[in-house]
């Protein structure tokens, strides 16, 4: 049984450091991808699911949401705003008529062509003003906090 936690002894500090700075440091880079996404008209969940297709086409619901780490609900909406923007389409698998395959467009796939270099240097730009040291570090440590809530 864990020790009761009462206000003297929460480790609110460091909790609050922690979650803040993980939360300060996705919003700048949502932020900064976001920005960068204006011009394609696509939001950073529906890039990266047009990034996902391209590289990997006919995909099923389950594949893309564990590809791009959207939930099945999220992946759900920004599919229905894909598909009436006709970047995407939905059909039955052949194979497995119980699944449907997600695939791009003749206008997805030139939407992809696009946007993967732009996407690609855009971020890399960025990361490149870390050294590699750096960049192993976050990795890391990103990992291991991972780890920690698994």
């Amino acid at each position: 049984m864990s020790p009761a936690i009462s206000v003297d002894t929460f480790p609110s500090a460091a909790v609050t450091t922690v979650l803040r700075e993980l939360c300060a440091t996705y919003q700048v880079v949502l932020s900064f991808d976001s920005g960068a996404l204006k011009r394609f008209d696509v939001s950073p969940s529906q890039a990266d699911v047009i990034l996902s297709l391209g590289c990997e086409p006919g995909q099923s619901c389950r594949e893309l949401s564990e590809s791009t780490l959207l939930t099945r609900g999220s992946l759900s909406s920004t599919l229905d705003r894909l598909e009436a923007r006709g970047l995407v389409s939905r059909s039955l698998s052949r194979i497995d008529r119980r699944k449907t395959l997600i695939r791009l467009t003749s206008a997805g796939e030139a939407l992809f062509e696009r946007l993967l270099p732009e996407r690609a240097t855009h971020i890399a730009d960025r990361l490149s003003l870390l050294d590699a040291g750096a960049q192993r570090t976050i990795v890391d440590s990103l990992r291991a906090l991972q780890r920690v809530f698994e």
